[in-house]
């Protein structure tokens, strides 16, 4: 069993989970020194930190390392006995009469940034959003677009009809959408069947006019009633930095990505 390379297709999944470690072992123990097992999010498990009552203890903690987002390094002592220990050490029921110390190694889920086309614009974003902690999933309706030729640097590619994917996909609050498809009648679909899940979504972002964006904006108030919040929508898209080519609008785009991702105050849009 090769944990490292299950490890890897989760990542390419966006499934977050964590690795415990034993680093050290003293005394009688089931588990010893090098042992590794991975806890998924819902609890199922690869691998073997010992068995019994410590691995149940791990998988418990794995979890709460998964709610908190932070690595951890624990120290375990296994007895029935009631042993005198250190207020840090952990001690588990069980009759081996000796210690473990576990690292707890968090790989979370990655926010997910979905790009509604891959023509000039989301190629190039996908090319600045790529190195930074990103999951990113392409959706285009044209086959050579969604194609490792044309688009590799996407996490995900997908080959939908915009309005069909669009109605049935379920992303979670935390998600961000750029939608930069080859027609207006595309863009205002999309737009519309991510406002009708009703969810706070982190960033919508739509390349536009001026004219064309305040369209959109009566266009959903009409649609979903005068007091819709779009106070996510962001359109016409991306920071003013300057510049016009689709590399230059992209960047933008990746820099109003990466300011709502660190909270950063609204400026220069």
């Amino acid at each position: 069993m090769d944990i490292y390379k299950i490890a890897s297709e989760l990542e390419s999944k966006n499934e977050a989970f964590v690795i415990a470690f034993v680093v050290s072992v003293t005394g009688s123990s089931p588990g010893k020194a090098g042992f590794k097992m991975i806890t998924k999010s819902d609890g199922t498990t690869v691998g073997t930190v010992g068995g019994g009552a410590i691995e149940v203890e791990v998988i418990k903690e794995a979890k709460n390392r998964l709610l908190k987002g932070e690595n951890y390094l624990k120290e375990y002592f296994l007895s029935d006995k009631s042993p005198v220990v250190k207020d840090d050490i952990k001690i588990v029921p069980m009759s081996c009469n000796g210690g473990l110390t576990v690292f707890y190694e968090v790989h979370g889920k990655l926010p997910t940034v979905y790009v509604f086309g891959g023509g000039h614009v989301g190629s190039a974003l996908l090319y600045f959003l790529r190195p930074l902690k990103y999951f990113t999933v392409l959706v285009d309706n044209r086959k050579e677009f969604i194609s490792n030729e044309k688009n590799p640097l996407a996490s995900e590619k997908i080959l939908a009809e915009y309005d069909e994917y669009s109605k049935n996909f379920n992303p979670d609050e935390y998600s961000y959408f750029v939608i930069v498809t080859h027609g207006h009648k595309y863009d205002e679909i999309i737009l519309k069947n991510i406002y009708s899940k009703k969810k706070n979504f982190s960033y919508v972002g739509v390349i536009a006019s001026k004219s064309k964006a305040a369209g959109l904006s009566k266009s959903l108030k009409e649609e979903f009633g005068s007091t819709l919040d779009l106070s996510n929508l962001h359109s016409p898209i991306g920071l003013k930095i300057g510049g016009s080519t689709a590399e230059e609008i992209a960047l933008g785009i990746a820099a109003e990505i990466q300011s709502i991702y660190y909270k950063q105050p609204k400026h220069n849009q």
